[in-house]
């Protein structure tokens, strides 16, 4: 294939300028410069405004293209444009802003007033980490209207200069619904591998954000931007590949693209490895006690490998199917490494034949459901071969001893606690734990503890003093959970107390790091104890938190941020702490919103690689 034998051909562009109807030739001599402006801005304002259920918008941002591009929705009504956009969660979310027409070398379309879901493609800060620093992805809130009708509206943006298509959305159309099926194709139709197939030739092509690198030859490599659709994908223009034109594509057989007017051009990816295995999933009665349930699996073959896992039924409900398999087919896939063998890996991680799968330290809080599907090796890869069997279980508070003693049990059951402050931002933080059984009437494991993302995939351990009834967090717990790259560890946070200021991690294993002071009934506080290191400084712990302890390293890591938490703005105590669930599953009136279950399927072996950068231990 020739350097030049794909192209992108600015099909827009001629059109756009010969098919405006905002300046037409005949009106030239009939109208002041000033009376056409104005008359092509009230024509672009009634074309706007005459789609009934909004507009479709082809939205790509930057000046390279190098997000792809993204479906948006716009309403224009009285001067307010309503937008809605794949990027939100919530596939109902819109915002209404103000927008209105100029002129800049012809009619402008301006957005005027901030809106979120077009911020988020023109903030230099974009939420997701997107561009640059100071950047963003470099989108668009104004535009050079280029071509009106009823069936088409064309824009250019002035920042990008790139072309947005914008069609009227049809009357029956549910913008949520919409929304939903664009953002549920952008995940289900994204893979490890591509490669562009033209008349019988491939081409190994890569995927960044929403734009393949196409690879022609060792010197040559094309960069082709698209735009989900509903059924399946569209490039920013047409291309050209070995005398075959393509743009629109659908989507076939859940794993490739064809071209949609049937050329000979496919966008390839790894062809699914399918299985017939069945699974029969139990939970047994018998086996459930207050620190562990079993999960058995039995497949009708035991020559190929499975997955068990187990997660809160909340997290498995919010979740499609194949979403719910990229991400623990991610998961497992984290733990193979460069030179690693995957057979290896998989042996440790999956089963063959009759197993089972040990909960341990369940809540009797949450619901579960157990997650079994086939699993096979393909190009050093872990693969999904089977849809998912799940068996929804609980665990009873019935099952707690009888000899547990009344003022240990109230410690048991879901907890709000709250921070009086913050490291850098002063803020006041609210976390939620649940406390578990452990040893009766001597200790406890707790879930959901900090503000990283490995809160609900750990338990950390407390103590139970009879003779006060308190309840103590120790810091330095070791090799809580494995990471591919280390083991977290939960340290102890403290605040020089002579100056309220100078904070740091304390290497200590004192058994009273924190102590939580049941008060009246469902509520406490939890202070942190007081202490001197060696270098004079009188400290308080402030906080405990969780890092990751390296191989070969005596520092710490910081873990992911969980959403709604600030990376290093630590906790600072003293804490508050309001029972919202009791130790017998009874939610407690008047105690504020329930507390979450965790968001993190349970994973046997090494969990998804941590992030972060070093921080400096002090020592006591």
């Amino acid at each position: 294939m020739k350097r030049s034998a794909i192209i992108l051909l600015l099909f827009l562009a001629v059109p756009a300028l010969l098919t405006s109807c905002l300046f037409d030739e005949e009106d030239l001599f009939d109208q002041s410069a000033s009376e056409r402006i104005e008359a092509a801005k009230q024509e672009a304002k009634t074309i706007l405004e005459s789609a009934e259920n909004g507009w479709h918008v082809r939205y790509f941002p930057s000046p390279t293209l190098e997000f792809g591009g993204y479906n948006l929705f716009f309403k224009f009504s009285d001067g307010k444009v309503t937008v809605a956009s794949e990027i939100e969660r919530d596939p109902s979310t819109t915002e209404t802003s103000l927008y209105s027409l100029g002129e800049d070398l012809g009619v402008t379309l301006n957005f005027d007033t901030k809106n979120a879901l077009i911020n988020y493609f023109v903030h230099p800060r974009n939420p997701d980490g997107l561009g640059s620093s100071y950047k963003g992805m470099e989108g668009d809130y104004k535009f050079t209207v280029m071509e009106t009708s009823a069936e088409q509206v064309i824009l250019r943006g002035i920042i990008s200069g790139n072309y947005y298509v914008m069609t009227p959305v049809a009357a029956e159309t549910d913008w949520a619904s919409e929304m939903e099926t664009y953002r549920n194709n952008s995940e289900d139709m994204a893979f490890s591998s591509y490669s562009f197939v033209v008349k019988g030739k491939a081409y190994p092509a890569t995927l960044t954000n929403r734009r393949f690198a196409v690879k022609i030859d060792n010197e040559t490599t094309f960069y082709v931007p698209f735009i989900y659709t509903r059924t399946g994908l569209s490039f920013y223009m047409p291309i050209e590949a070995d005398g075959v034109t393509a743009q629109d594509f659908d989507f076939v057989d859940g794993y490739y693209f064809a071209e949609a007017n049937g050329a000979d051009f496919k966008i390839m990816t790894p062809e699914p490895i399918r299985s017939d295995i069945k699974f029969e999933v139990t939970v047994p009665e018998e086996t459930k006690t207050y620190k562990k349930v079993v999960v058995n699996a039995a497949p009708s073959n035991d020559t190929e490998y499975y997955y068990i896992g187990v997660m809160p039924k909340s997290e498995f409900e919010a979740q499609r199917e194949k979403k719910l398999l990229q991400n623990l087919v991610g998961v497992l896939n984290s733990n193979i490494g460069a030179g690693d063998d995957p057979e290896t890996i998989a042996a440790s991680l999956l089963y063959k034949g009759n197993g089972s799968y040990t909960l341990d330290y369940p809540s009797f809080y949450d619901e579960y459901v157990a997650v079994v599907f086939g699993c096979a090796i393909s190009d050093g890869a872990i693969l999904s071969t089977t849809s998912v069997t799940s068996q929804p279980f609980s665990v009873s508070p019935s099952l707690l001893p009888d000899n547990a003693a009344g003022n240990y049990k109230r410690w048991l059951g879901k907890w709000a606690v709250t921070s009086t402050s913050s490291e850098t931002s002063g803020t006041s933080y609210t976390f939620y734990i649940t406390v578990k059984p452990n040893v009766i009437n001597s200790s406890y494991k707790i879930s959901g503890w900090g503000y990283t993302t490995y809160a609900n995939l750990v338990d950390i351990s407390a103590t139970y003093l009879s003779s006060t009834g308190v309840l103590r967090v120790t810091g330095n717990q070791e090799n809580l959970y494995q990471t591919k790259t280390g083991t977290v560890y939960l340290a102890n946070r403290y605040v020089n107390r002579d100056t309220g200021s100078g904070y740091g991690i304390l290497n200590s294993t004192n058994a009273s790091n924190l102590v939580a002071t049941y008060e009246e009934s469902g509520k406490a506080k939890m202070v942190g104890r007081n202490g001197s290191l060696s270098n004079g400084v009188n400290f308080t712990i402030s906080c405990l938190e969780m890092y990751e302890r390296r191989a070969g390293s005596t520092s710490y890591y910081y873990l992911p941020i969980a959403s709604g938490y600030t990376s290093l703005d630590y906790f600072v105590g003293p804490y508050t702490m309001v029972q919202l669930v009791d130790a017998d599953g009874n939610e407690i009136s008047g105690a504020g919103p329930r507390a979450t279950a965790a968001t993190t399927a349970a994973m046997p072996g090494p969990a998804a690689k941590a992030l972060g950068s070093e921080s400096v231990a002090a020592r006591e």
